[in-house]
């Protein structure tokens, strides 16, 4: 896990550095691989409901990672909407003056690294990595083991 995240920190020093045509370019590069990518993610996919299945795992958490054409468009298309937002960095959330004429600024800056323990929805594999990304964070993901290969 070290490793890992000295790693992510390495990454986040470069990702806080690329502008926002960069990260939007990478995400629509994203948002095309899943929507020319369905069939092989839904065979990953099917893959983790016969393991989950296999382990006796509840219906309700298969219902949670089953993923279908309308679920992937839906993640892609929660991309594209994202992409249209507008850069979260270096925007002045607060200034003031001081005594001596100093101009102090608090703007907003990328977190590093964002660390996320999540269940088997692999649309959250997605999401977060989506918005990380756009505010120009590294993360580290893990997801439940059931959607090891949906989230591939």
């Amino acid at each position: 896990m070290e490793k890992i995240g000295e790693k992510a920190k390495l990454a986040s020093l470069h990702l806080s550095s690329l502008n926002i045509d960069r990260r939007n370019s990478v995400l629509k590069q994203f948002s095309q691989y899943l929507k020319t990518n369905v069939r092989s993610i839904l065979n990953s996919n099917k893959k983790d409901i016969s393991n989950a299945r296999s382990k006796k795992i509840k219906d309700s958490m298969i219902d949670r990672l089953k993923l279908d054409n309308k679920k992937i468009m839906q993640i892609a298309n929660s991309i594209d909407e994202i992409i249209k937002f507008k850069d979260p960095l270096g925007k002045i959330l607060s200034s003031w003056k001081r005594p001596n004429g100093l101009i102090i600024k608090r703007v907003s800056i990328p977190i590093g690294v964002i660390g996320v323990i999540y269940e088997s929805r692999p649309n959250v594999t997605a999401d977060v990595s989506v918005l990380c990304f756009k505010s120009g964070n590294a993360v580290i993901l893990r997801g439940g083991s059931e959607a090891f290969y949906s989230n591939k």
